[in-house]
């Protein structure tokens, strides 16, 4: 499947909006291409771009993917196309200036040219108002596209400008598809897909050996409190504290330990029910069989209210151990 096809799984209805405008010639000069990190913008972006250069393009693939234009765009190393990032904190008025002179010149291989300002609500306001004219005024091919999580920071001069399109937050197997498509196991993906808030983080921890570690440990206190495995609070000592070091991991690590609880629920609710834990999905199916379904929410209370006292004072060891000693006191 192309790039084409994945980008209109995840975003149907902004890539149909792009595909009749460009097979009807009708697409505008500048969009704002608004959304939550890890929707596919700059994906997307990168493809609006490939369909003005690519070199076998047809009605049914817009960019073919694989020519000699469209990979240079994929690495970034096409000389008609510009992206404008922030430096620092920030889009700076010397950036647009610098970008602005470039842009006043001939393409360097043909008439057109794309502009891509991701992060676009880091411009300083001194750097979008030199944009304003450029914007409203563009030459003849360009095509600009404005990317940002946080359209409510743009100048609302720029916004009058640019035609918005609204990328959606992803459905969860949707997501799952997202990042398989991006060498994620299957597995993995679903794990990550539960608990990281876009793909770009979810891409970050599956290449972390931190995140491997920490969902093994995950795993471990869980067999721990309902099997035969090692002792709780003896994991909780060795093991559990050393790899959830501040209040930010831990809070990941209780959302991964919540996981295995609804995957009990859902599967004592619903026997075609597919665990997002796969690869615990058979020691959680013995779990129903001898746990209540009042003993799993009961149990996923006590792990929701540690996640509650996370914000006190609170030493995370105590924390941790009192949540294994009310689990095993049920």
């Amino acid at each position: 499947m192309g790039r084409q096809a994945d980008l209109l799984a995840m975003q149907p209805i902004a890539m149909q909006l792009f595909i009749k405008s460009i097979l009807t010639d009708r697409l505008a000069h500048g969009y704002l291409l608004e959304g939550a990190r890890g929707t596919g913008k700059r994906r997307t972006a990168k493809w609006l771009s490939q369909t003005r250069f690519c070199l076998e393009k047809s009605d049914d693939e817009l960019a073919c993917g694989t020519c000699n234009n469209c990979q240079r765009i994929e690495n970034d190393n096409h000389p008609d196309v510009h992206w404008l990032e922030p430096d620092g904190n920030s889009i700076k008025i010397d950036q647009v200036r610098e970008l602005k002179q470039e842009l006043s010149k001939r393409g360097m291989e043909s008439d057109c040219k794309v502009l891509i300002i991701d992060h676009a609500d880091k411009m300083t306001v001194q750097s979008a108002n030199s944009l304003l004219k450029f914007i409203e005024e563009p030459d003849g091919g360009m095509l600009i596209l404005f990317l940002t999580a946080n359209p409510q920071q743009i100048l609302p001069t720029i916004q009058s400008r640019l035609q918005p399109v609204s990328f959606r937050a992803l459905p969860f197997e949707a997501f799952v598809n997202d990042l398989i498509v991006q060498g994620v196991s299957e597995q993995k993906a679903r794990v990550l897909a539960s608990v990281a808030g876009n793909a770009e983080q979810a891409i970050i921890w599956n290449e972390d050996e931190w995140f491997a570690d920490a969902r093994n440990v995950t795993v471990k206190l869980y067999e721990g409190l309902h099997h035969q495995g090692v002792d709780p609070i003896l994991l909780v000592q060795e093991a559990w504290i050393p790899v959830f070091k501040d209040k930010t991991q831990l809070h990941l690590g209780l959302e991964l330990l919540l996981l295995l609880y609804r995957d009990r629920l859902h599967l004592s609710l619903n026997d075609n029910y597919s665990p997002i834990c796969t690869e615990q999905a058979s020691i959680l199916k013995q779990d129903i069989l001898r746990k209540s379904l009042t003993d799993t929410t009961a149990e996923m209370e006590i792990i929701l209210g540690a996640k509650r006292r996370l914000d006190s004072n609170m030493n995370t060891q105590l924390l941790m151990e009192q949540l294994v000693l009310k689990i095993q006191g049920r």
